[in-house]
């Protein structure tokens, strides 16, 4: 049963249990005590308790991931820049990666740890049920390495939690332990014994195996384990269970959460409609407007919010026009020039009723404010607009957030080939990608004389496929290029902080610092 189909079942039991036994995911921080001493003992009783407890997880998802996976892997990379002088300022220290420790909107960690502690539950308490239901404890496996693998991600050294928090202790305030024992202890324990318990090989919501092996090859690429990611990428694609799209429609209705047909001759739009379907689809975070907004819209997703808001805070960067543009080019003579035997994707109907081309790559006019109207938004001043073509309020955004998406896996295994010196095969999966996107194919010359220049080429495909779903940032840190690709723009920018190796990762936030004395702050800050 999907997610959204059982909110309604949840909501009187679970959230309030969850409610009582986590770590208070708003204000508090992690040394604060539960409000409440209820005793799981008393609720996990059957299967049906446990999966009540476990969709109560995926619930906890949505506060801790809405703004903060695009915080975190997106806005830090190179495809943006501040969109306006009235942005929030908060927003502003990721495009300059200036972030302070007073950042609450990015470094506040509560929510995390809430789903942490909601994790631990599960884990702790469903294998003392008779006959329990082996997959539900492994989708509470998955999510704690997730969610561990995304701290350790952004600040390193981390406060370790394996247990629930369910009554007052001083134990609750820890120091940091060490990324390299949570990772080695807890984050590879969990995802191995996830697979292990896990039969369900794909669903769209939840964890299931597909999207284990997409979290291993993640954790795997950012300890620098080809053979190991190579091995978690190829269980994906030989589960048959995805495939690449082949039409420039089906590629914009896996994220379109817009009525909006950006196909008509005069787009125009009423209202969100959520359509975000398709074969590639492998693990997205649910929203659904049948839940009623929370307190800060904590249960609506946060797309609209960051990439389409009235005064935006984050518009396409100068660089990422330019790089799209120069491999695709938009004027009639240069795209002809380059591609004398490939014809562009889009057309459009002239003043005489004459269909013309439009020459660059469609996904370029799909992401972008204006669609084929270039000149509605000058370079550097449009916004993303690949989820959505209006500006809509923030309390109807529904939109999937997606987490893991099958191009991504082809192009990822495309990188990991071609840094085990398997550089023809990689040429041909980057070929098989480009002609399900109907571009033009690749030749050796083009793909690049060193493994280098290879990998260069083949993080440009991830930057352009990938736009706006919490990548960027990531696959320049999982490569070692982040100073060298951010630190020549953060030169030319008001306000920009030379990265240095410990600013890749962020400070603790203040509050957190103040309230637990154990904790020290991040090198470099």
């Amino acid at each position: 049963m999907e997610l959204r189909k059982l909110n309604k079942y949840i909501i009187g039991s679970v959230a309030v249990l969850l409610g009582a036994l986590s770590i208070s995911s708003c204000e508090n921080l992690v040394d604060e005590s539960p409000i409440s001493e209820i005793s799981p003992d008393n609720f996990f009783r059957n299967n049906n308790d446990a999966l009540a407890t476990v969709i109560g997880m995926y619930d906890g998802m949505q506060p801790a991931f809405r703004l903060k996976h695009y915080y975190w892997g997106e806005f830090r990379g190179d495809s943006y820049i501040n969109g306006n002088d009235g942005a929030n300022a908060n927003n502003i220290e990721l495009t300059t990666n200036d972030v302070t420790s007073g950042n609450a909107g990015v470094l506040r960690w509560n929510d995390y740890y809430d789903l942490i502690n909601r994790a631990n539950l599960v884990i702790a308490n469903v294998p003392n049920i008779s006959g329990f239901d082996a997959e539900l404890l492994a989708e509470a496996q998955a999510m704690r390495a997730y969610a561990y693998f995304q701290a350790v991600r952004v600040w390193g050294d981390v406060p370790l939690f394996t247990e629930p928090v369910i009554g007052a202790s001083p134990d609750l305030q820890r120091p940091r332990t060490e990324a390299n024992t949570i990772i080695n202890e807890v984050i590879i324990p969990d995802m191995l014994a996830a697979e292990e318990n896990m039969d369900i090989v794909s669903r769209p919501y939840r964890f299931s195996l597909t999207s284990i092996w997409a979290l291993q090859a993640e954790v795997y690429g950012f300890l620098g384990d080809d053979i190991k990611t190579k091995e978690a990428l190829l269980k994906i694609v030989e589960s048959n269970e995805f495939s690449l799209v082949t039409s420039a429609r089906d590629w914009q209705n896996l994220f379109l959460n817009d009525n909006i047909d950006p196909f008509a001759p005069n787009p125009s739009s009423s209202g969100p409609l959520k359509i975000q379907q398709g074969p590639e689809l492998i693990m997205s975070i649910g929203f659904s407007l049948n839940e009623e907004p929370g307190s800060g819209n904590r249960n609506r997703a946060g797309i609209f919010n960051l990439f389409f808001a009235g005064i935006p805070s984050f518009t396409l960067s100068p660089a990422l026009e330019q790089k799209w543009r120069e491999k695709f080019p938009i004027d009639s003579l240069e795209w002809v020039t380059k591609y004398p035997d490939t014809d562009p994707v889009l057309t459009t109907t002239n003043e005489e009723g004459e269909e013309e081309f439009v020459y660059g790559d469609y996904r370029y006019y799909l992401s972008r404010e204006g669609i084929t109207n270039l000149e509605l938004k000058g370079v550097g001043n449009a916004r993303m607009a690949k989820y959505n073509k209006a500006n809509f309020n923030q309390t109807l955004d529904d939109s999937d957030m997606v987490l893991y998406r099958y191009s991504n896996i082809v192009l990822y295994l495309a990188e990991v080939e071609n840094r085990l010196g398997n550089e023809l095969r990689a040429l041909e999966i980057i070929n098989e990608f480009r002609t399900a996107r109907q571009l033009p194919l690749v030749d050796a010359a083009e793909f690049g004389a060193t493994q280098q220049e290879r990998e260069l080429f083949i993080l440009d495909e991830r930057q352009l496929e990938l736009l706006g779903e919490g990548q960027r940032w990531w696959d320049l840190r999982r490569t070692g290029r982040a100073l060298e690709i951010l630190n020549p723009i953060l030169d030319t920018l008001t306000g920009g902080r030379t990265l240095t190796d410990e600013r890749l990762l962020f400070p603790i936030f203040d509050e957190h610092l103040v309230e637990n004395p154990l904790l020290e702050q991040t090198p470099g800050y």
